[in-house]
């Protein structure tokens, strides 16, 4: 028929006609002719023209000036076939363009045509209007032409919109980039951003895109796309094209879009306009092309807004003065100025400061797929009478500057979640700030409280920039967020940050499904702490209505102004609902009583509507309708039955199994699975549809959202299917069967042969990702116990699929997995001791196996989680032999790679808990250790002065020391970790952690009160100083004249009768610093608020006989004293060790026990207590009710305690030194969130941690003599140690100890040693100056491995000389030489004869060295100068000068054992490090060290050829490249630099070998160091090949100082020094490198 109305040969009249009055307009609104000349566009392949040269094409000038010419050579012509294709620029500004705007057009447009209303290129506007818009005028502007054309002269296009998008992809280059897109240009644009989202090649220009303005774009598709195809198939003799079809409505490509685009669009600005008139496509016929909802996202932060136009107008303007072009104006300039640089300094700002916030904040996905699920179940016209509501408009438009809270709540399935999806969606289209979160039973991670908070906090960061730049500053100080339980998040990411910004504005939260969280009260119980802020923050809590929510909400409404709405169905929405989806034929009055029947029956029940609408849509007679209403009888329950028998009733019984299984999944899984996972996890690889099989099988209990996730139609289905009632029910969910069923299914996708190999491919299964996480919870609630399913575990954890396994979380950076696994693990141990009255064989092995395998996992993640991040691979041959022999993991892998990878040295044969330890030199003691973002503090003090040393709580490496030079009594850092104040004896102090800069100095009060507690308060602004004279002082960090304390508080305390008043023992602030608490020894212990000071309780503890320490009216000797971070509990420690806890609203302890400790500390999360006392033992308690969780027992008593900011671990001092804890009871409770039934959220509040661990663990370490030297020998595979306590211990490679070479007596540390050149000579000396020489030899006759010592002689140098810093020997063996501060020494080990000479000024931090090829002489390297000495006389005869570049850039490598300080972190300008120098090779490398702009000691590394230094026949030094002294050099360049920690040694054939930053051995090849640097020394960098990579070291080793003491054997062997042992590492492709 159409054939017979168009003309097509017809000649075209002039107002776009065909002669009988036949028009088409295309999607961009141009009309178009459709020609009877069909021809191609082919891509110009000229280089001037090509899409590929985009941005630099040589045709870009061309490009601007050509516009108009090109447009009146085609007016009246297909001017959108000829428009061009690719990325041209079309206008390019005077200077350096900060941003570019794109310009993609649409359907059947063209990249000019669709931007000029009636192709007139007067009114191209990106052109003839936006060049002279200020600001907008300095971007460049670019259009991007594909050949997106629909009419028959386009031939048959098999483009889709992949295709263009991977052209736009490829154009694009890196620079600020803003999109204007119209229509199918938006796919366009989408598309391209998703698929750079997965190419690293894209990654800098995708992140370059920082805005999008979809003009009229098809989201959501449109049912034109099927109009379009249908009449250009059935007309035009034309394929239906590819990218038409991707455009209708719900098409799978359209959905796979919006399900990916989500993700990834909040990292967006978008604005999305929409049309509001009807578009005319044939003549006088007029249609509505795309609907305000598919117009729009409807994502968080999207600004939508209306155009006044059709289709095509909102991309066509007229003139300057449009108000549509205004509009599009006024955003584009508004984005123009947030997306252009800030200029240099800034932009690196802004680069080092950009956090990818879902990551930071552990926010797997958007809450917008739960948004869409509950959205696209809404019906229009429904939900309206919620905008009436006078409950909710009060919220809504509040304009006061406080807090209020509204709540909804009505009966289960009565549509609250829709009506939550609703609000949000009017909030959004208001262009109000709304976050939300939809909290959903199915998946265990969306029902926990840190969840919702995180969650939140992310969508503020994106919405709101000043939030955002707060969080910045918490990333970048390093506070890890990953494992915090919610108090820790409501404390640091509301109540620090959010509650203190300035926001006048309104910020809307919307809360849906609070009775499915673990824990509802909790999350109610939090709101009550908004009075505590004036930010406007409208909050909307959606539920059901029990009794635990109803109590709580009525506690808020004390604190907070909240309303209550109660919906139950609306019975307007019901109607709408049933007119619009019941599909009844018949006439107005047959459909208006069924209507009425439903609304009879539904009892506001939305869900009962549904399913009922959906049975009556299945009639086709009046009569089958009548038997469905009558069968259709109120309330779900009977609904849910018949939906069970039509499951159960499934004629085929493959089919009724089939069906079970898919609800056994839906019912049970830990989340919502995808239809890709649902459809692996069935193992049916013959499955044809698996929509189709789930609504005919599944009677109705599941279903399959817009997102492709499998989900219960709703929670009561879930409960029905699962509870079984009172076992009359036809179908029932077994939860332990089912569980069961799953674990095996998960198990057997995890020991898949084919998997390790898929992997590699990068073919993943699609249950691949959910096995990996939740195998061990079905285990744990399945029947475990069962010993079937015990053999099937004890396989897998037995077998190599236990390594693929923590391979893939490796991989999927879901390291907590191995943590959690570990929790579910322990607790089927505990399930099988229960059965030791029937224990068999079987369990008993089975369960050593789980046990070993649950501790293990633990300690993997705690030694070896950063590299197991880093390359995943490692698990399986790099991480077993450093295992502890008796690990499972050791014994079932490590033995096996031995022969590559060998670990001895060691005596333990178990985990230790003991992570690090830090030492201090002798007469240092330290006194407190305390933690704050990513810092620890540890306090010291020497006789008059103090000094802080600050080290890395990843790495436990020193990062610098603050001197305050005074003797100081307490320090306290703030909770980011940036800020330290240190309170002296004269003085306090206030430090910038990072660069150890003094910001603050106040003078002490005169009658210098000791502190008892120190607090920083008002966002960190403000310190307060509580004292033993009961007076509160304090000083502004912003008042720079204020120099002395201000006196906030003086407390009066009242002496009671029968009790001694004096000044307190002990004082504690509350966490908000408007409390404080005293403690004494014959008084109750009091709390006071501060303003105005007014007592608030005392504790009356009743004691027991063998408590009192006098009569018995002792009111308890109280020592200690601090607060429970959040609830505003008191826990104190009395003399005798009882530990308690105390509420100050109450006269008594809430609980006690007794610890025997001394020392009280408190976990940031509040959830742990902890002791320690003087024989060296901790304790670890559960807060909620006291019950002991952990102990540890260690030589040395326990002089301060602190947890790590994440709880997992502990610090304590113990005078010389100081250790890190990590317990895996500690680690497991830190990382048990993710499961509901290990979940700390709720834990705290309803029960005790006790039920976590039912029997707690304890551990016993002994005490370690810190190594303080190390050397071994040049050839042989002997090396010796020696210790803090002056101990000399003779090793050997492979085997461990051999002998003990010495013992001191007086305890007088081992300071230096060294091996003679044929090793048979060790010299050794201590601190009291006494030099020993031993001989070794093998004992004659007797087994290769036995060694015998000789005592040669020993002599003693005076130590008022200075201490002996360096032992060398000369290479004929007959001589030693020895250098202090001041003198040179040298011994004839034949004579004893001692040489002496001065020290010449300004060497003393000389390293020494003898020269390979000038036996008679001596070489000191300074920082600018090389010494020759002669060994006869230790006289100088000459100096080489070299000038090492100032280090201020690459490599950034702290260089711990060179920091010197006498004002805050800042040493000396340049201070020496390694010296590192071989017998055989001719190269010697030194590293100078100079603290740089980046607060840290940056390190250069010189590289010499020892022949350079040459000797003139008078005895002088000179070089051999030269007549001057001036020493050549080379640099390491600034890649293999900035990579070194530790430079180790030099091999064969010029390999250096060196510890990484990242802890791995690795080597780089030197090149030849010709052309080296020019006259004067300076060096150039050398290019060398590439490093190679042997293996890593745990993350327990090369801690605090024992990295600057590793050292390599000549054959590689690695000695490296652990916990007061010397471990060796023996690796055979490093032996190998060496040999070859």
């Amino acid at each position: 028929m159409f054939r017979k109305q168009f003309a097509f040969g017809k000649r075209r009249v002039d107002d776009g006609t065909f002669p009988d009055g036949v028009s088409l307009h295309n999607c961009d609104g141009n009309k178009e002719t459709l020609s009877p000349y069909p021809f191609k566009l082919p891509r110009d392949p000229s280089p001037a023209d090509s899409s590929h040269s985009s941005y630099t094409s040589p045709s870009d000038a061309n490009l601007t000036g050509t516009s108009d010419s090109y447009f009146h050579a085609n007016r009246g012509a297909e001017a959108s076939n000829q428009d061009p294709l690719g990325l041209k620029i079309i206008h390019r500004p005077a200077g350096d363009p900060g941003v570019d705007i794109v310009f993609v057009h649409g359907l059947g447009g063209g990249s000019r045509a669709t931007w000029s209303k009636n192709h007139n290129p007067k009114f191209f506007w990106p052109l003839k209007f936006l060049p002279f818009e200020p600001d907008i005028n300095e971007a460049r502007i670019l259009t991007f032409g594909y050949n997106a054309n629909f009419r028959r002269g386009s031939g048959k296009n098999k483009m889709s919109v992949l295709d263009f998008a991977k052209d736009l992809l490829y154009d694009l280059k890196q620079r600020p980039i803003i999109f204007v897109v119209h229509s199918m240009g938006g796919l366009v644009v989408k598309e391209a951003y998703m698929q750079g989202q997965n190419d690293p090649t894209y990654e800098y220009i995708i992140k370059s895109i920082s805005s999008i303005i979809f003009l009229s774009t098809p989201h959501r598709g449109t049912n034109l796309a099927e109009t379009l195809n249908r009449i250009l198939q059935v007309s035009f003799a034309t394929n239906p094209m590819q990218f038409i079809a991707e455009l209708a409505a719900g098409s799978q490509t359209l959905q796979k879009l919006n399900e990916q685009f989500r993700h990834v669009a909040p990292k967006l600005q978008i604005v999305s306009f929409y049309e509001t008139r009807p578009t005319t496509l044939i003549k006088k016929t007029q249609i509505m092309v795309l609907e305000k909802d598919s117009s729009i996202l409807g994502y968080p932060g999207e600004i939508s807004k209306p155009l006044d136009a059709d289709h095509h107008g909102v991309c066509k303007y007229e003139s300057p003065n449009d108000s549509r072009y205004i509009t599009i104006r006024n955003i584009l300039k508004s984005l123009v100025g947030k997306s252009k640089p800030k200029g240099e300094p800034q932009a690196s700002m802004g680069q080092a400061l950009r956090v990818n916030f879902e990551e930071y904040l552990s926010v797997p996905e958007s809450p917008d797929g739960d948004y869409n699920f509950f959205r696209d179940r809404w019906t229009d016209g429904t939900c309206n009478w919620i905008l009436a509501n006078e409950a909710f408009s009060g919220w809504l438009e509040d304009i006061q500057l406080r807090p209020r809270v509204l709540w909804i709540h009505g009966n289960a399935a009565s549509g609250k979640s829709i009506i939550s999806s609703f609000v949000i969606d009017h909030l959004v289209q208001s262009a109000l700030p709304c976050h939300y979160f939809f909290i959903r039973f199915m998946d265990r991670k969306k029902r926990a409280l840190s969840m919702i908070l995180r969650s939140l906090a992310c969508q503020l960061a994106h919405s709101t920039p000043a939030y955002a730049d707060k969080l910045r500053l918490l990333e970048a100080a390093a506070t890890d967020l990953r494992t915090a339980d919610f108090r820790n998040i409501w404390q640091w990411l509301y109540k620090q940050i959010l509650f203190r910004l300035d926001i006048a504005y309104p910020l809307y939260w919307v809360i849906d499904g609070v009775d499915e969280a673990d824990s509802p009260s909790a999350v109610i119980k939090l709101l009550s702490e908004l009075d505590s802020t004036v930010i406007p923050l409208r909050v909307l809590i959606v539920s059901r209505k029990t009794h635990e929510i109803s109590s709580a909400f009525q506690k808020l409404g004390k604190r907070v102004r909240m309303d209550t709405i109660r919906t139950e169905g609306n019975r307007d929405d019901f109607r709408s609902y049933i007119d619009r989806e019941m599909d009844v034929a018949g006439e107005d009055s047959y459909r208006e009583e069924v209507t009425d029947q439903l609304l009879e029956r539904a009892r506001g029940n939305f869900l009962w509507v549904h399913l009922a609408v959906q049975k009556i849509n299945n009639c086709y007679t009046k009569a089958a309708v009548e038997d469905a209403l009558n069968d259709l009888s109120p309330g779900m329950e009977t609904l849910y039955d018949r939906m069970a028998v039509s499951v159960q009733t499934q004629s085929i019984p493959n089919d009724r199994k089939l069906g079970q299984s898919i609800l056994g999944w839906a019912t049970c899984a830990q989340r919502l699975l995808s239809v890709e996972e649902l459809s692996d996890a069935l193992e049916n690889d013959g499955l044809l549809e698996i929509h189709r099989t789930i609504g005919d099988l599944c009677g109705g209990f599941v279903v399959v959202d817009k997102e492709g996730k499998v989900a219960m139609i709703h929670e009561t289905a879930r409960e029905y299917l699962m509870h079984g009632g009172d076992g009359d029910r036809l179908l029932v969910i077994d939860r332990k069967s089912t569980n069961e069923k799953l674990f095996r299914r998960c198990i057997q996708r995890l020991t898949d042969p084919k998997l390790r190999s898929q992997i590699n491919r990068n073919q993943h299964p699609a249950l691949l990702d959910y096995a990996t996480g939740a195998w061990f919870i079905h285990f744990s609630l399945g029947p475990a116990t069962n010993p079937d399913i015990l053999d099937t575990v004890e396989k897998f954890l037995r077998g190599p699929h236990v390594l693929t396994w923590i391979h893939i979380a490796a991989r999927r950076k879901e390291l907590r997995a191995l943590v959690v696994a570990s929790r579910y693990l322990t607790d089927v141990v505990h399930k099988l001791r229960k059965l030791h009255e029937r224990e068999s064989l079987a369990h008993r092995r089975a369960m050593a196996v789980i046990e070993g395998w649950a501790t293990d996992l633990v300690k993997i993640v705690g030694k070896f989680g950063k590299t197991l991040l880093q390359d995943p691979d490692t698990i399986y041959r790099l991480i077993p032999p450093f295992c502890p022999p008796d690990s499972v993991m050791y014994l079932q892998f490590g033995r096996k790679e031995s022969k590559a990878l060998h670990v001895s040295g060691i005596t333990s044969s178990t985990w230790d808990d003991c992570l690090a330890r830090f030492s201090f030199p002798q007469q240092v003691m330290a006194s407190a250790i305390l933690a704050g973002g990513n810092r620890i503090a540890i306090l010291t003090n020497n006789r008059n002065l103090s000094q802080i040393i600050i080290y890395k709580s990843a790495t436990f490496e020193e990062q610098g020391r603050i001197t305050h030079p005074e003797r100081v009594s307490s320090i306290q850092v703030n909770k980011l970790g940036n800020l330290l104040v240190s309170y002296g004896y004269i003085t306090t102090r206030v430090w910038d952690m990072a660069t150890g800069d003094c910001i603050k100095t106040v003078k002490n009060p005169a009658k210098r009160p000791r502190p008892q507690t120190i607090l920083f308060v008002e966002a960190d602004s403000t310190i307060l100083v509580g004292g033993e004279d009961r007076c509160v002082r304090s000083f502004s960090l912003n008042d720079d004249d204020a120099a002395e304390y201000d006196l906030k508080a003086r407390i009066d305390e009242q002496s009671l009768e029968g009790t001694m008043l004096n000044f307190p023992t002990c004082s504690a602030f509350s966490p908000d610093g408007n409390m404080v608490a005293f403690g004494y020894r014959g008084h109750p212990v009091t709390v006071w608020e501060l303003e105005p000071p007014m007592l608030l309780g005392q504790c009356n503890m009743a004691l027991g006989a063998t408590d009192m320490t006098i009569q018995e009216n002792t009111w308890g000797e109280v020592f200690r004293i601090t607060w429970h971070p959040f609830n505003g509990e008191v826990f104190g420690l009395t003399q005798v060790g009882l530990l308690f806890k105390w509420d100050p609203y109450e006269e008594e302890p809430t609980a006690t026990v007794q610890t025997g400790g001394d020392y009280l500390t408190v976990s940031r999360n509040g959830s742990l207590v902890g002791t320690g006392d003087g024989v060296g033992t901790i304790k670890v308690y559960a807060t909620p009710d006291l019950s002991l969780l952990y102990q540890l027992s260690s030589p040395n008593p326990v002089l301060h305690l602190s947890f790590s900011t994440d709880s997992r671990r502990l610090y304590d001092i113990r005078g010389a030194y100081g250790n890190v804890w990590e317990p895996n009871t500690l680690v497991r409770l830190a990382d048990s969130s993710d499961s509901s039934d290990h979940n700390s959220d709720a834990l705290s509040e309803t029960e005790s941690l006790t039920g976590k661990l039912s029997r707690h663990t304890e551990h016993y370490s002994t005490r370690v003599d810190d190594i303080i030297v190390l050397a071994g020998q040049s050839v042989g595979p002997l090396y010796c140690y020696g210790t803090e306590d002056g101990l000399a211990v003779l090793c050997e490679v492979g085997r461990g100890k051999v002998c003990e070479l010495e013992r001191s007596t007086s305890y007088m540390s081992i300071e230096q040693a060294a091996w003679s050149q044929d090793g048979t000579l060790v010299a050794f000396t201590d601190l009291s100056g006494r030099l020993s020489i031993k001989r070794i030899a093998r004992a004659a006759g007797q087994a290769r491995d036995t060694w015998q010592v000789t005592h040669d002689f020993d002599l003693v140098i005076p130590p008022h000389q200075g201490h002996i810093s360096q032992l060398v020997f000369r290479p004929t063996g007959n001589q030693l030489f020895a250098s202090t501060t001041t003198m040179l020494y040298s011994v004839d080990l034949q004579s004893h004869r001692l040489v002496t000479a001065t020290l010449p000024v300004g060497l003393s931090q000389v390293k020494w060295l003898s020269h390979p090829t000038l036996p008679d002489h001596l070489l000191g390297f300074g920082t600018t100068k090389a010494h020759v000495f002669t060994w006869a006389d230790l006289r100088e005869v000459g100096t080489h000068t070299y000038w090492p570049p100032r280090l201020e850039s690459p490599a950034t490598i702290p260089s711990t054992h060179a920091l010197q300080s006498h004002s805050g972190l800042k040493g000396a300008d340049e201070t020496l490090g390694r010296l590192v120098s071989n017998a055989d090779s001719p190269h010697v490398l030194l590293e100078i060290s100079h603290f740089g702009t980046s607060s840290q000691f940056e390190s250069r590394y010189l590289v010499f050829k020892l022949t350079d230094i040459r000797l003139d026949p008078d005895g002088g030094a000179t070089t051999a490249s030269s007549s001057s002294n001036e020493l050549p050099y080379a640099l390491l360049p600034a890649h293999v630099a900035s990579r070194v920690r530790e430079p180790l040694a030099f091999l064969s054939h010029r390999g250096l070998v060196f510890l990484d930053v990242d802890r791995w051995i690795c080597t780089w090849r030197l090149p030849s160091l010709a052309p080296r640097g020019r006259t004067g020394g300076k060096g150039a960098e050398v290019v060398g090949g590439e490093m190679e990579k042997y293996y890593f070291l745990p993350g327990d080793w090369v801690t605090a100082n024992e990295g600057h003491l590793s050292a390599i054997m000549p054959d590689g062997t690695l000695l490296c020094p652990q916990n007061g042992e010397v471990a060796s590492v023996q690796c055979a492709k490093l032996r190998k490198q060496h040999s070859a």
